[in-house]
């Protein structure tokens, strides 16, 4: 189960990989903002998930809501963190591209 999963991540990786090299600098920047933006996002909307689900269940069934609040919002929490290393990993391949062109010889000038 495992190697499934980690096969599926490297092939997730590689199509990451190839849409950000078609990419330029500043629309990788973009894209990685975008991700973040998306991230934080799904935090806000699970706190106000588990603020909704306690609030109104509270009178119903006391603390216990509190459970069901977490429950019900951990989904989002959670996965925000999918998205924020997605971001990371954006970057981290915006670096890479970046430091290939500075070492890719751009071409000669024989005319000197």
């Amino acid at each position: 189960m495992f190697k499934a999963i980690k096969d599926w991540k490297q092939r997730e990786c590689e199509k990451l990989r190839a849409k950000c090299s078609a990419l330029s600098h500043e629309e990788r920047l973009k894209l990685a903002k975008r991700k973040n933006a998306a991230a934080m996002g799904m935090i806000v909307a699970g706190t106000a998930c588990f603020g909704g689900l306690v609030g109104g269940l509270w009178h119903q069934m006391g603390a216990g809501a509190i459970g069901v609040g977490f429950g019900g919002a951990c989904g989002l929490w959670f996965g925000s963190c999918g998205v924020f290393e997605e971001a990371k990993l954006v970057l981290a391949i915006d670096q890479e591209l970046m430091a290939a062109e500075k070492t890719e010889p751009v071409g000669t000038d024989d005319s000197a």
